[in-house]
């Protein structure tokens, strides 16, 4: 067989890429209907998620990047292939034994490391931004089924550190990338914004199952989180971010809702917002007066010691 005919039949030609993805989209949702609307065993519902995912994952991976960025379709190729595949090694992991009622936190330890595995490559040899992302996700989602796992907690709240924890270490390394790969950094941001609202996510839950309300620390995270992706998405023009931002900001808000005073966070925010409005609105000192115009035939002050400095330059050189 001619496997370099077989490779190069497998690497999209850039003006064909478009069409491609956009039937690799369909085909991935209706591989998704299918797979939830028959019933069958798990060793037979593997093999097309397994086949199609690492077909359009090669794809875009063969894909050459443009400008040293990836297209707009390679960066579809491979988010749809890396999906079905962790859908298919999740399925793999049914058919091994994985109980599929409950949440095999097993399970999801090496089918998230193997996804992490798989984005990780195109972020780093593809330049592949969107990839760094999902690398991001599916790890979270490892390392809080680890914890579970090994420890089996009852309450959230140890969760809760991980991601904290989880998303200061994306905040570095969006520092850290933020100069050589501004992309890469703003995608770290977004993850570091999503561990945030997982926070609010369990925070709200907890408030929802028991009309209590949650430690001030989990509200300080996430007002600061959401004021900070805000912030993050208005100085550098990035939406995501900002979204993010309003997400966290609202899970703040319906969490922190509880009560029926004034005490202490509409206190905070009101004399804090008051404070800041205030201070960008009180009155200007006036603009000093403008100099007098130059008559005709006036050059200016510092043509003028230009000048000067050339006359005497010329004079002493010709001592």
């Amino acid at each position: 067989m001619n496997w370099a005919g077989v490779r190069e039949l497998l690497r999209p030609p850039p003006h064909r890429g478009p069409l491609i993805a956009a039937g690799a989209v369909p085909l991935a949702a209706g591989l998704t209907l299918a797979e939830l609307r028959l019933d069958g065993s798990a060793g037979v519902r593997l093999a097309p998620l397994l086949v199609i995912g690492a077909l359009l994952y090669w794809l875009g991976a063969q894909a050459p990047n443009e400008d040293g960025r990836p297209p707009a379709y390679q960066s579809v190729l491979l988010v749809t292939g890396l999906l079905l595949l962790y859908a298919g090694l999740l399925v793999t992991a049914v058919a091994l034994g994985a109980d599929a009622r409950g949440t095999p936190a097993g399970a999801l330890v090496w089918t998230s490391a193997l996804a992490c595995g798989l984005a990780l490559w195109p972020a780093l040899e593809r330049n592949s931004a969107v990839c760094l992302l999902m690398a991001a996700i599916v790890f979270a989602v490892g390392l809080l089924s680890g914890w579970n796992w090994v420890f089996h907690p009852g309450s959230p709240t140890p969760y809760r550190w991980l991601l904290l924890a989880l998303a200061f270490v994306l905040g570095l390394g969006a520092l850290a990338l933020r100069e050589p790969a501004p992309r890469h950094s703003e995608q770290l941001v977004n993850a570091a914004g999503l561990a945030i609202a997982a926070i609010g996510v369990t925070a709200l839950l907890s408030v929802l199952d028991d009309d209590a309300g949650v430690s001030g620390l989990w509200e300080t995270v996430m007002l600061g989180g959401g004021l900070g992706l805000v912030a993050f998405g208005a100085l550098e023009r990035s939406p995501g971010p900002a979204y993010l931002g309003v997400v966290n900001l609202g899970l703040f808000v319906a969490t922190a809702g509880q009560g029926e005073t004034l005490y202490w966070w509409p206190l905070i925010l009101l004399a804090a917002g008051a404070a800041m409005l205030a201070a960008g609105l009180r009155p200007r000192r006036p603009l000093p007066p403008e100099p007098p115009a130059y008559k005709a035939g006036e050059a200016p002050l510092a043509a003028r010691a230009d000048e000067g400095e050339i006359v005497v330059r010329v004079h002493d050189d010709s001592r």
